[in-house]
C-alpha cells in the first residue's frame, strides 16, 4: 500500500539545541493525549513545514515514544527545508510529521557492527550507537567531518562509549594536519564478521558501496540523504528516450509517461495523489506496489533483493523496462 494513506501526527517544538556549526537538533513532542509510535534505530520521519515543503530527518533517540529528536544541517545549497528549520522554526512552533519509516534497520544480533558516518550522516548512526550500547553489543563508529566544530553529537558520543570496552569511536577531520582519509578497505578487512552501515555524502556512499561489493549483501546497509543524478529515461542506445504506459489498477486508468517526465509527475498532473518528498529516490516516501511489468530502478532505497523481486518501486525516479507497468493505485 502506498504511504500516502499514513496519518500525520501534530507535534510542537519543545527545545532547539546547537549541536555543531550549522547543525541544530529539534525536540518534537506530541500533544498530551497523543502517544508517538516507538521508532527503532535508523528510522526517519517526514517533517511537513508550514511552507508546504516536506523533508526527511533521521531520529536520534531510538525506542522513545515520548518525543522524537531530529538533527538538521543548515545546508548552503538548501532548497528551502533546512533553511526554514534553522531560520523559521522556533520553540513552541507546531509542525506535522509522518509516522516513522525505516529503510536503514539495525541488525541488533550481528556479532559486530561498524558504523561509518560522514557529516550530518551521523544522525541515524548516533541512534544506532545508543541502541547498541543499551544492548551491550560491540561496535566501532568511524566519524568523518570537515572539522571538529562541524561534528554534531561528538561529545555526547564520547560520553556514551566511555568505560564501554566493546564500543569505540575513531574520528577523521579534514582540516587537521597529518590525518589521512578513511581507508574503507582497511576498515572492512579489520572487521571480518561485522555488519557495515554508512550514511553521508554521495561520494562517501558510492565509495563504501564499491568497497563492500565483495561482501554478502545482507551485511551492507546504506542510507543516502542526497540523491545522485538519475536518468529520466532508460539508458538504451537504440532508443534513448521512450514513453511507456502506466496502468492504475485501483482507479482503472491508463496514463502515458513521456520521455523526460517522471512517473510521479505524470501521476500528480493527472490528479493521482502520491506521497512524495525528496524526488531523488532516497527517502522512500513514494514507494508504490508494482502488480505487473518490470521497473527500471534508479532509487537508493531498495536492496538488491528487493529490486530483483520488482514488487515495489520509487515512482519519483524509476521507470519501465518494457512498454507498460501496472501499479497498485
Amino acid at each position: 500500500m502506498n504511504a500516502s494513506t499514513d496519518p500525520l501526527i501534530p507535534v510542537y517544538v519543545r527545545s532547539i539545541r546547537i549541536e555543531a556549526e550549522n547543525i541544530r537538533s529539534f525536540e518534537l513532542w506530541p500533544d498530551a493525549d497523543v502517544e508517538l509510535p516507538a521508532a527503532q534505530a535508523g528510522a526517519h520521519v517526514d517533517v511537513h513545514l508550514p511552507s508546504g515543503l516536506v523533508r526527511q530527518y533521521s531520529l536520534t533517540n531510538p525506542g522513545d515514544d515520548r518525543c522524537y529528536i531530529i538533527g538538521v544541517n543548515h545546508d548552503a545549497k538548501s532548497r528551502g527545508g533546512s533553511r526554514h528549520m534553522h531560520e523559521g522554526v522556533r520553540v513552541g512552533d507546531r509542525l506535522q510529521i509522518s509516522v516513522p519509516r525505516n529503510n536503514f534497520e539495525l541488525q541488533e544480533q550481528a556479532p559486530q557492527s561498524v558504523l561509518i558516518a560522514g557529516g550530518i550522516g551521523i544522525t541515524p548512526l548516533y541512534a544506532m550507537a545508543k541502541r547498541l550500547i543499551a544492548l551491550d553489543r560491540p561496535f566501532t563508529l568511524y566519524y568523518c567531518a570537515r572539522s571538529r566544530n562541524r561534528a554534531a553529537f561528538l561529545d555526547d558520543l564520547r560520553h556514551l562509549v566511555r568505560g564501554k570496552p566493546h564500543a569505540a569511536i575513531q574520528t577523521v577531520f579534514d582540516d587537521e594536519s597529518g590525518v589521512a582519509s578513511l581507508d574503507l578497505s582497511a576498515v572492512i578487512a579489520r572487521h571480518e564478521e561485522a555488519h557495515f552501515y554508512c550514511c553521508g555524502p554521495v561520494p562517501l556512499m558510492d565509495a563504501f558501496v564499491q568497497t563492500c561489493a565483495p561482501l554478502a549483501p545482507e551485511r551492507v546497509h546504506v542510507e543516502y540523504f542526497g540523491g545522485a543524478p538519475v536518468p529520466t529515461a532508460p539508458a538504451d542506445a537504440a532508443n534513448p528516450a521512450k514513453s511507456f504506459i502506466v496502468r492504475l489498477a485501483r482507479s482503472n486508468r491508463e496514463l502515458e509517461v513521456l520521455p523526460g517526465v517522471s512517473i510521479l509527475d505524470t501521476l500528480l498532473s493527472n490528479g493521482v495523489p502520491v506521497l512524495n518528498s525528496c524526488r531523488e529516490g532516497v527517502c522512500g516516501s513514494c514507494e508504490t506496489a508494482v502488480l505487473e511489468g518490470t521497473p527500471e530502478h534508479h532509487d537508493r532505497v531498495l536492496s538488491a533483493a528487493e529490486r530483483a523481486a520488482n514488487n515495489t518501486m520509487m515512482v519519483c525516479v524509476s521507470r519501465c523496462q518494457g512498454d507498460s507497468l501496472t501499479l497498485d493505485l
